[in-house]
């Protein structure tokens, strides 16, 4: 009970996630579709927008920044250390984590099909849709940084959000895939700074 009342927020989110998988992830990505088809100028802003969340919260992008904090604080500026290892970690471990189920479920892209289509395990591209890589690395980096920075919460949250959505809006993703990512960064996020004690200190 306890841990349901430390999570609930997690445990609602994931309820949204058969409803999306089976019914409403198809009717978003046909209105979305429809919209850039009759909003061609929108539409552009946007994807120029998705192409900017595309680089800032890739894996690549997110671990290296973590990695090269985490060195200038150890060996420079100590006032970072705490916060940049709990990155590190935390963001490698979504990384890992997101990769392994993804490929292991295997479900094809909007860009394949915007019906449910799942392959099981494969290592084939665009067939690593769900959950959503780039949203887990942003709400954990946003989890990370609120446990740190409380008072800028919903900056690293809007960000995390904006980036769900960019994901969706390039069809890169579905929404149960978005809410997925989501609930991994999160999850990942509480468990590494449940475990780093330094984290705590942070917070």
């Amino acid at each position: 009970m306890h841990f349901l009342k430390e999570n609930k927020r997690l445990f609602f989110a994931a309820l949204l996630i058969p409803p999306f998988l089976f019914y409403w992830d198809e009717l978003v990505m046909t209105w979305l579709r429809e919209f850039h088809r009759l909003h061609s100028g929108i539409a552009a802003v946007l994807q120029s927008a998705d192409r900017v969340m595309y680089f800032a919260a890739h894996g690549t992008t997110m671990i290296a920044g973590a990695a090269l904090l985490y060195l200038y604080s150890r060996y420079s500026n100590r006032r970072y250390y705490d916060l940049s290892g709990t990155l590190l970690i935390g963001l490698v471990s979504s990384g890992i984590f997101v990769q392994v189920v993804k490929h292991a479920i295997g479900r094809a892209r909007p860009r394949i099909s915007d019906s449910l289509l799942i392959i099981g395990p494969s290592l084939r591209g665009s067939y690593d849709s769900f959950p959503s890589g780039h949203t887990a690395m942003a709400f954990c980096l946003a989890y990370i940084l609120s446990r740190h920075y409380p008072a800028f919460r919903i900056l690293f949250y809007l960000f995390a959000v904006c980036e769900g959505m960019a994901r969706i809006d390039g069809t890169s993703h579905f929404p149960s895939d978005v809410i997925a990512g989501a609930i991994v960064g999160v999850a990942i996020a509480k468990i590494v700074n449940s475990k780093i004690p330094a984290a705590q200190q942070g917070a």
